[in-house]
């Protein structure tokens, strides 16, 4: 039965997502999935947001669990030991179809979870193909051989490794108060590309727990709608060192997918574009990325209460290309007060002292593009929440 007050039923706030993407198939169909996701805020009660958006056929689904999870030390990387498995049902029952394009939201589940818990997401693909999800994770999730094992012990029945995520695409929790949530829109940098696996420290994952750590009138969700490879504008990746990659992998670009990764998100009343980098390295120039910016925040502003912008990071950019991010980054400095409520200088600290379009060497991945650990906590160290519009009971 339940009791939760009926003032409490609003208080609906997503503390988890991931921007969907065309997958490649998988072959999970007959499989069980057990995927594991990092909450940035807590509630009495959870539900699950599920995708076939890019599916060509209807996809089946039974067995569908949520749990809390361990970490056990003592098994191999990725294992997860859950402690408890509860039911997840959509419209009351327990399987639910996936059609073609579809997006649905679970019935809630009454289960307390904290912030900066892991929630193991369980199912069996009973039907179906699965097209959607996220390919780049930064996440170990586990899944099954030909069988539904949901609700067995997990040791030696998930003898597969995934780093991505299949179909799910956010969970929203009901918070015993108000909590408010920013969205953080961008490309690979805000995914959290060349972060360490299973550690949770993208950029979005630190400047959630400094909001939650600094003063608590302050605490917002902070909902992570990266997506490696993007563009804000429709240009596609060309495909480079010969490695053919599909570029329906990179997501729909930044102007289009705002329908379904910044609108319509739960609680959300700020957000951070952080996105561009990808355009500047297919040649769009300056004064498109501009342009596009322009409209993008044209089109949130009746949604959104506080839009923030910020620079563009160095590294992998042809001399021209570095020339037109330099252009964009000093109109975007331009901007605060004016297109942007703030815009956050995210460059300037992890730009190289010798040459400012390259990393800095003690926050490169290795790759020249992408931000270590220690660069993602400069990025969130960089922002200035007092600008957010925080949490008020």
């Amino acid at each position: 039965m339940n009791t939760t007050p009926i003032a409490e039923q609003t208080n609906w706030v997503r503390a988890w997502y991931a921007a969907p993407s065309r997958m490649i198939s998988a072959n999970l169909t007959g499989r069980t999935l057990r995927q594991i996701v990092h909450l940035h805020a807590g509630g009495q009660r959870v539900r699950l947001c599920l995708s076939n958006r890019y599916g060509d056929a209807p996809v089946i689904l039974t067995s569908l669990k949520v749990s809390p999870v361990m970490q056990n030390p003592q098994l191999s990387i990725g294992t997860q030991v859950n402690q408890s498995l509860f039911s997840v049902q959509f419209a009351g029952k327990p399987t639910v179809t996936l059609l073609p394009g579809q997006d649905v939201v679970s019935d809630p589940v009454d289960l307390r979870v904290t912030p900066f818990s892991d929630l193991a997401i369980t199912f069996f693909v009973a039907q179906g193909d699965i097209l959607t999800g996220h390919t780049w994770a930064q996440q170990f999730s586990s899944i099954s051989g030909l069988h539904d094992v949901a609700l067995s012990p997990p040791i030696f029945l998930y003898p597969l490794i995934t780093t991505s995520w299949w179909l799910v695409t956010g969970v929203d929790v009901l918070s015993p108060t108000p909590l408010k949530a920013i969205v953080t829109f961008g490309s690979s940098t805000t995914d959290g590309t060349g972060s360490t696996v299973n550690a949770n420290n993208r950029w979005p994952d630190y400047l959630a727990r400094q909001l939650h750590e600094g003063d608590s009138s302050r605490w917002m969700s902070v909902i992570n709608a990266g997506l490696a490879g993007n563009q804000l504008t429709s240009a596609e990746l060309p495909l480079t060192g010969g490695a053919a990659i599909p570029p329906f992998l990179f997501g729909d670009a930044g102007y289009k997918r705002l329908a379904w990764d910044v609108m319509g998100q739960p609680g959300a009343t700020d957000l951070i574009l952080h996105i561009g980098s990808n355009d500047l390295r297919v040649g769009v120039s300056g004064a498109q990325i501009i342009d596009a910016f322009l409209e993008i925040v044209r089109q949130v502003r009746h949604s959104y209460h506080r839009v923030f912008g910020t620079t563009i990071l160095p590294g992998g950019y042809l001399p021209a290309q570095a020339e037109q991010r330099q252009l964009v980054n000093a109109w975007l400095r331009s901007q605060t007060g004016q297109l942007f409520d703030a815009v956050f200088e995210l460059a300037a600290p992890l730009e190289s002292p010798e040459d400012g379009a390259v990393l800095r060497a003690e926050y490169d991945s290795g790759d020249g593009m992408h931000p270590n650990d220690a660069g993602y906590r400069r990025m969130a160290d960089a922002i200035d929440t007092i600008q957010f519009s925080g949490s008020f009971v």
